[in-house]
C-alpha cells in the first residue's frame, strides 16, 4: 500500500511546491488520469523562489555517478520532444580548468560514463587555445586559454527554465490540476491530531488542507515548513547576474555551447528577447542559519532557511560574488569587461548529505511523500523527474531507488563544486 489511504485515480492529491518538482509531478499524475490534484504554493504558479524560476538551466549529461548518466540521458531524449522546440537548447557544452584534479577527475570519469552508455561520439577531450577555440571561436580573447584542458560534450547544452515550468504548469491546470496561492496556499507545517496522527496541512490562512495523500516538493524552503528535514537537508544559494548585450554581440555569440570553467563559473548563449547573457561564479554556496530546530533528547540545532530574493531584492549578492562574475567575464570574454552586472540575485536549492534527491515517504506520517534534496542538479530532469515522483507515490520500485531514500546518509563533497567554506549571508551582505 502506497500510503495510509489506498491510491486510486478519484484519490485526492495535494501537492506542496509549484516549482519543478511540483510541477512535473501535478504534469505527470494528470497525465495518468489522476483527477483530484490540488498544488499549494505561497507564489503563484510557477513560483519564483523556486531555483527553476529562471533564464537559463544547463543540461548535461556528464556525471560520475552512472545513476543520473542513465536519467539525464533519458531526460535529454525528452527535452528533444518537438514540445520543446524554442524551450531547449541543444548547444553542447565546454566544461573546463585550468588544472584543478577533482575537476579534471569529474570529467574523465564522466567520459569513462557515458562511453560505456554508448555515448562517446560526441565526446572530445580539448587542451589549449587552439583546440578550444576551434569548438568555440567566441572565446578566442580569452586570457590564459593555453592553461585550459576540459572535456567538449555536443549533446546537451540549457534550457529556458521559466518558460518551461510556465509550459507544463498551464497543461496541468488544462489537464485538471487545482492551483492554490497567497496565504491559502502558504504550508506553514503538519496538522497532527491528539493521538499523534497526521490529519492535513496547516496554511497561513489558519486552514487545515487535507487529502488522501501529499507529495512534498518544496526545494529550500522544506527544513523550514518540515524542520524534522533540517537533519536531512541543507539549504544554500548561489548567485547569478546578467550583462547586456547589443544585437550584433548577440548575434556573434548566438549558438555557443555552456561554457563551464571550474575555477570561474559558467555562462550561456544570450538570450534574443533580452540581449541578456546570464553568468554565474562557481562558489560552494551560502547558507542562512536563521532555523532552529530541537529533536526528541531537547537537542537544539541551528539549520539555514532561504532568504529569497522575492522578499528582499534590494539584498542583491555579496560583493565577494559579485567581484568573482566580474573576473570570470574579465579572462573569458574580456570585452565585456566593465559592463553592469544586471538583476543579480540569489537562487537558493537544498542539498543533501551525498547529493543523491531525497524521495521516500515520511519516516512516521505514511501518506506524505518526501520529493525534495534536489542537491542542484535537479532541473535538467523536470520532463521525468515527476514521473519518477509519481511511480515513488503509487509505490513502483522505479521511483523508490535505494539511493534516494530517507536517512543513512553519508557526506560526500560533489565534484562539480570547489569544497571550501559555507559562509552566511549575514556575514557578507
Amino acid at each position: 500500500m502506497p500510503g495510509d489511504i489506498p491510491l486510486n485515480k478519484d484519490s485526492s492529491i495535494l501537492i506542496i511546491g509549484a516549482g519543478t518538482f511540483g510541477i512535473s509531478t501535478a504534469y505527470h499524475l494528470a497525465k495518468r488520469g489522476y483527477s483530484n490534484i490540488t498544488c499549494v504554493d505561497r507564489q503563484p504558479y510557477p513560483s519564483v523562489d523556486s531555483a527553476g524560476y529562471d533564464l537559463n538551466k544547463i543540461v548535461r549529461t556528464e556525471y560520475d555517478e552512472p545513476l543520473y548518466v542513465d536519467l539525464a540521458l533519458e531526460a535529454l531524449d525528452a527535452w528533444r520532444r518537438p514540445e520543446w522546440e524554442g524551450i531547449f537548447h541543444e548547444t553542447g557544452r565546454m566544461s573546463t580548468t585550468a588544472g584543478n584534479e577533482q575537476a579534471e577527475k569529474h570529467l574523465r570519469d564522466s567520459y569513462e560514463n557515458l562511453t560505456k552508455a554508448g555515448q562517446a561520439n560526441g565526446l572530445e577531450f580539448v587542451q589549449g587555445r587552439d583546440q578550444i577555440t576551434r569548438q568555440v571561436p567566441q572565446l578566442q580573447n580569452s586570457l590564459h586559454l593555453d592553461n585550459w584542458k576540459g572535456l567538449y560534450n555536443r549533446q546537451g547544452g540549457w534550457v529556458h527554465a521559466r518558460k518551461a515550468l510556465e509550459k507544463w504548469a498551464a497543461k496541468a491546470q488544462q489537464l485538471g490540476v487545482k492551483f492554490i496561492s497567497g496565504p491559502q496556499g502558504t504550508m506553514t507545517g503538519l496538522s497532527i491530531n491528539a493521538q499523534g496522527s497526521f490529519t492535513g496541512i496547516k496554511v497561513a490562512s489558519g486552514d487545515v488542507i487535507r487529502a488522501d495523500q501529499y507529495v512534498l516538493s518544496t526545494g529550500a524552503a522544506s527544513p523550514e515548513v518540515l524542520p524534522e528535514l533540517s537533519e536531512q537537508l541543507w539549504s544554500k544559494c548561489w548567485t547569478l547576474a546578467h550583462i547586456e548585450l547589443t544585437e550584433e554581440e548577440v548575434a556573434e555569440w548566438k549558438g555557443i555551447p555552456v561554457i563551464d570553467h571550474f575555477e570561474l563559473g559558467f555562462t550561456f548563449e544570450p538570450d534574443p528577447e533580452t540581449r541578456r547573457m546570464k553568468i554565474c561564479d562557481n562558489n560552494p554556496g551560502y547558507q542562512y542559519r536563521m532555523g532552529t530546530y530541537t529533536d526528541d533528547s531537547g537537542k537544539q540545532t541551528h539549520y539555514s532557511i532561504p532568504r529569497y530574493a522575492s522578499a528582499h531584492p534590494e539584498d542583491g549578492i555579496p560583493a565577494e560574488a559579485a567581484a568573482a562574475i566580474n573576473r570570470f567575464i574579465d579572462v573569458v570574454m574580456p570585452q565585456f569587461s566593465g559592463r553592469p552586472l544586471l538583476d543579480a540575485r540569489v537562487c537558493w536549492c537544498t542539498d543533501t548529505p551525498d547529493g543523491h534527491w531525497l524521495i521516500d515517504r515520511h519516516p512516521v506520517y505514511n501518506s506524505l511523500l518526501l520529493a525534495t534534496g534536489d542537491s542542484g542538479h535537479a532541473f535538467k530532469m523536470f520532463p521525468i523527474i515527476g514521473d519518477y515522483i509519481a511511480d515513488a507515490l503509487e509505490g513502483r520500485p522505479r521511483g523508490l531507488k535505494k539511493e534516494w531514500r530517507y536517512g543513512s546518509r553519508k557526506q560526500k563533497s560533489v565534484s562539480t563544486r570547489p569544497d571550501t567554506e559555507i559562509k552566511d549571508l549575514r556575514d557578507v551582505l
